[in-house]
């Protein structure tokens, strides 16, 4: 691994991941219940008046202690209306680790469960020919590059932090279920300094 925070700054290499119907490495999952950690936080999903769904979570690979998560707004015209920072309709979490909950009130049925496997370090090169589930570091791969996705985001001062991108894996969604970002792409940012990442958000998210 690099030194903390490297991969944020020189951007020449990424950690990508990839999903596993089966084998859990610790890593988080998408689908499935949300974490025990919102089992007593129901605040800090209502304060919108919108129902939220789980999508997924993961362990940030540059502090082992806390993991990421993302909960969707329920109605996919909330989610397609309010797609750019800094009216990201989409909810980001990060907390200590916590296990899966055996509370099922955010789970998404129409996702399959998967779990997320080890991450592997690769050039830019490498991760651009490379299919995965999610890219942390290096630079965005966008759907579509039109700058006022990102322009908002600069101006406060965030950087790309990571990206889901949910073309990548076959057999997540069952066959009936409209996918929730249209074979699109999620895009975190954060304030990101040599020695620290402070307030990572939802940037935007774009389908193909």
């Amino acid at each position: 691994m690099k030194n903390k925070n490297e991969i944020l700054i020189e951007r020449k290499e990424s950690i990508i991941y990839q999903l596993d119907r089966n084998i859990d490495v610790g890593n988080g999952w998408i689908g499935g219940n949300a974490p025990a950690f919102f089992d007593d936080k129901s605040d800090l999903l209502s304060k919108s008046g919108k129902d939220y769904q789980f999508y997924l979570c993961f362990v940030n690979p540059l502090d082992k202690n806390n993991m990421i998560s993302i909960f969707i707004p329920s109605e996919y015209e909330n989610r397609v209306s309010n797609n750019i920072y800094p009216n990201c309709s989409l909810y980001m979490f990060e907390h200590p680790i916590s296990k899966e909950s055996l509370d099922s009130t955010y789970t998404e049925v129409g996702i399959v469960k998967h779990y997320i496997s080890e991450g592997i370090m690769v050039s830019e090169e490498q991760a651009f020919e490379t299919p995965f589930f999610i890219k942390f570091g290096g630079k965005p791969f966008h759907i579509q590059e039109e700058k006022y996705y990102y322009t908002e985001l600069k101006k406060d001062g965030y950087s790309f932090f990571c990206q889901i991108d949910e073309d990548g894996p076959g057999g997540l969604f069952h066959s009936s279920t409209s996918l929730p970002f249209g074979f699109g792409a999620v895009y975190l940012y954060a304030n990101i300094m040599e020695d620290s990442i402070k307030n990572p958000i939802v940037g935007y998210w774009q389908y193909s």
